[in-house]
């Protein structure tokens, strides 16, 4: 068939890849001039299936009201909320029972485990270089309250045969030897199996990869309106062409809402803005060995080698882009509390960065069938989109190519 894509970063790319692999003639579409740059640009740098979890938890609404007062909150409202705020915090209020919650992470961590082992396939079918490490993932509590609070996730774990270990503050500082003695950890969670990589350097080498296997890359082009006839999508009408097609993906993050709803398609995503650090300094002498969550923050220290990303917050504002100098505050005092070795000249001249995530309200994405028998999404990943990019793209071309997926993929029915 001829599948177009919508979208270069690295949901669209790693669905474009597998897609050529099944056999399809595949063209990709996307509005910046290479791939991944969006929100696969600078984000946290995890590959983190045991980390993976919905946003609506049970006491959310507590939680939430307890982060007003705090100087550095994991989560900000730095606007009134509008209809489509308001709807989507609605919505997330009421998937965050316990029950719809554990249900969510069991069927988020099957995927994303499926993800990752998938990547490693790959990683080994064609030598692709981003500054990977598969040393795990360390959830760093510095309250003893923490410690207890992280059962339930920890349970979810054990039932699905994820590898994880406890850590006492000695075993944590004995892994993670640039932590400050200091810092007030009392202990943490080493999550075996997690890893870490650029997301931008994967997604670019492997757009090079789908491009050498046939795969046809329209940059600069955006994607303007589908054109349907007599139910069904005939292609794609971009930058002034419309680009034929047999089947369309729609891999367009928090901009496949705009895309689709004009079509009567209801996309339940809102654009959760994160924001992040890179900085010049070699991790191994300065940073995190692999990755450390700093769990009373909620901000992720990650080795990328000869950089060190650090990258948090939630940020409810809409489709804002801008980068106020005050969110990176957080970032900062973690990075400052747990790895004070960093040199203060790298910290300021580090790159700032922000990207908005793709959030359903439950957690789960969205990938499948949607109206039209012949469109097909794949987005709503949150900040797990780097997580989960092979396992979502490698399972959605098997179900266009009539195979049946490894992973079931009902749960994550855009319906």
């Amino acid at each position: 068939m001829r599948i177009v894509v919508l979208g270069a970063g690295v949901i669209g790319v790693t669905t474009a890849w597998y897609l050529a692999e099944a056999g399809h003639q595949v063209t990709v579409i996307e509005k910046n001039a290479s791939a991944g740059h969006g929100t696969s640009y600078a984000n946290a740098a995890q590959i983190s299936p045991a980390l993976s979890s919905p946003w609506a938890f049970p006491g959310l609404i507590g939680k939430a009201a307890s982060w007003i007062f705090a100087r550095h909150p994991p989560l900000i409202l730095s606007r009134m909320p509008d209809f489509a705020m308001s709807q989507f915090l609605f919505r997330m209020w009421r998937a965050s029972s316990l029950e719809q919650y554990l249900r969510a992470k069991r069927d988020m961590v099957r995927l994303a485990e499926y993800s990752r082992d998938c990547s490693d396939a790959l990683r080994a079918e064609i030598g692709i270089k981003y500054d990977g490490r598969q040393k795990g993932l360390i959830v760093a509590f510095r309250e003893a309250k923490q410690v207890e609070g992280y059962q339930r996730d920890l349970a979810v774990l054990d039932e699905l045969g994820v590898p994880h270990r406890r850590l006492g503050r000695d075993d944590l500082l004995g892994l993670e030897p640039n932590i400050d003695p200091q810092s007030g950890v009392v202990g943490g969670v080493l999550l075996e199996t997690d890893q870490t990589g650029d997301c931008f350097l994967f997604t670019q080498a492997l757009a090079e990869q789908c491009a050498a296997r046939g795969v046809r890359f329209l940059y600069g082009r955006t994607a303007d309106r589908l054109v349907i006839e007599r139910n069904k999508v005939i292609g794609v009408a971009a930058g002034g062409d419309m680009v034929e097609a047999d089947a369309v993906v729609v891999a367009l993050g928090v901009w496949s809402k705009g895309l689709l709803e004009p079509h009567g398609i209801p996309v339940p995503i809102y654009p959760v803005k994160g924001y992040s650090l890179t900085i010049d300094a070699h991790s191994d002498d300065v940073g995190p060995v692999s990755t450390v969550s700093d769990e009373s923050l909620k901000v992720g220290h990650t080795n990328l080698e000869n950089r060190i990303r650090v990258g948090g917050t939630a940020e409810l504002a809409g489709y804002d882009f801008s980068q106020p100098e005050k969110r990176y505050e957080g970032l900062i005092a973690s990075l400052r509390m747990l790895f004070p070795k960093v040199p203060e000249a790298a910290i300021a001249s580090a790159e700032r960065w922000s990207g908005l995530r793709p959030v359903t309200p439950d957690g789960p994405p969205r990938i499948g069938r949607c109206r039209y028998p012949n469109l097909y999404l794949n987005s709503g990943h949150g900040t797990l989109g780097w997580t989960m990019a092979c396992g979502s793209g490698k399972t959605l071309a098997d179900h266009i190519s009539g195979v049946r997926p490894e992973v079931d993929i009902a749960p994550f029915a855009p319906r």
